[in-house]
């Protein structure tokens, strides 16, 4: 998980690891200690997108039955530190989401660091992270999954106002499973950077409640969503009643402009996923179907975006067909899907006509 950035650890001697998890060495080691403590303070856990390995320690079959509690149940999370350190830490678990957490045999997860026995400082500021697993058993679960990562990771092409995410292999060790072999299961998942972790990084501060205009917005930046969305086939949003987004606002700028940060991409057109269907109000029969829930705009404003979208084209087909994790098919839908976008978007007449007829005043 820090391998990249304690390079230091490989001039220890291998001995001091052997009977040791992180704390008692932590706490043992003063030459541990300080290098660690200047290390990790310029360590960015959603910086390193390579693949994360952990281990999950807790009563999952309980969280499965109580999915509506709000109270978090106990789980200690392992992981290893440059082969040789183990760190162990007791956090708490609940499930979270309000349709997955209905729907999905597996709910997504929260994490919850307690801050005050957390050695790790950038824990500390993350506090509780957000864990999205596979809804349900089997490949194509775990590819609707992966292709929801994936679409993250797309709009982190496009701009900085965006959650980071970082893909995990996890190993779920249910304790409340006599039988071991059956008790242990290794699945994708990925974690979502806190919004109080963006708001640090964009200096600014989360907005709760209310309803927000666009006329508070940056409307390149609205349009730049809007597009977005209209390309993974995503209608499952809005910014003005905060639907799937975060809103923040700029620190000691003296500037009334609000920024929206957009998540949870699982009912869209790319990812496909069987529970997903269209809200009865939408004039769209499938998640598929593209539809435009953009502010109306003069389309030569949306003409700029479109031009990002072209310039980033090429970004977008290699981060999905570079991928060593999505099967040949999965990446087949995805492309295709992502050229159907484009076919639209080269059509001057078609593209003006789509996002005008059902934009939002």
């Amino acid at each position: 998980m820090l391998k990249h950035g304690i390079l230091f650890l490989l001039s220890l001697p291998t001995a001091l690891f052997a009977q040791h998890d992180f704390d008692s060495l932590y706490a043992a080691s003063a030459e541990f200690r300080d290098n660690f403590d200047a290390v990790q303070k310029a360590y960015d856990l959603f910086a390193d997108t390579s693949l994360m390995e952990i281990a999950i320690y807790s009563d999952f079959r309980q969280l499965s039955r109580q999915k509506d509690t709000l109270h978090y149940q106990e789980a200690v999370l392992r992981y290893t530190l440059n082969d040789s350190v183990i760190v162990s830490r007791k956090i708490g678990i609940k499930a979270r989401g309000n349709f997955r957490r209905e729907t999905c045999s597996y709910p997504p997860i929260k994490l919850n660091f307690p801050k005050k026995t957390v050695r790790l400082k950038w824990l500390q500021t993350f506090d509780k992270i957000k864990m999205v697993g596979s809804c349900k058993p089997g490949t194509n679960y775990e590819q609707y999954l992966l292709s929801e990562y994936y679409v993250y990771r797309m709009f982190n092409q496009l701009t900085d106002h965006s959650f980071r995410v970082r893909l995990l292999r996890v190993k779920y060790y249910d304790t409340g499973k006599r039988n071991q072999k059956k008790a242990e299961q290794i699945r994708y998942a990925f974690i979502i950077e806190p919004h109080k972790a963006v708001a640090k990084r964009l200096k600014s501060k989360v907005l709760k409640g209310g309803n927000f205009p666009y006329n508070v917005f940056n409307p390149d930046e609205i349009n730049l969503i809007a597009v977005f969305h209209y390309m993974i086939g995503n209608t499952d949003w809005s910014i003005p009643a905060q639907h799937n987004v975060k809103i923040l606002a700029p620190k000691n700028s003296g500037s009334f402009i609000r920024m929206a940060i957009p998540y949870d991409f699982d009912f869209c057109g790319i990812v496909n996923p069987p529970y997903a269907i269209p809200s009865d109000l939408l004039p769209i029969k499938d998640i598929t179907e593209r539809l435009f829930r953009g502010p109306c705009r003069d389309f030569e404003q949306y003409s700029r975006t479109l031009e990002v979208f072209k310039n980033n084209r090429d970004n977008f087909f290699a981060l999905i067909e570079d991928s060593a994790y999505l099967t040949k098919s999965r990446k087949t839908w995805m492309t295709s899907y992502l050229a159907s976008f484009y076919e639209i978007a080269n059509n001057p007449k078609r593209i003006s006509q789509e996002l005008s007829v059902n934009c939002r005043e």
